[in-house]
């Protein structure tokens, strides 16, 4: 019994250290900008994206400057 429960909490810290070591991003999300003091990023849904060329219809944010 006391092997059974060494092996399951090794076997839940090993699941949990997983989980926990992926860090950063990857892919798209990596490329998209955020928000900060400086300026407001804004995502559009692709059904409010209308009048945009078909070259930029890809990008689904806006960034705006805020003023001090």
């Amino acid at each position: 019994m006391n092997r059974r429960v060494c092996v399951i909490l090794l076997l839940m810290f090993a699941l949990l250290g997983g989980c926990a070591s992926h860090s950063g991003c990857s892919g798209y999300a990596c490329k998209r900008p955020d928000s900060n003091d400086r300026e407001l990023v804004i995502w559009w849904p692709p059904d409010m994206r209308q009048g945009i060329d078909e070259r930029d219809h890809e990008q689904d944010f806006t960034v705006v400057p805020l003023k001090d």
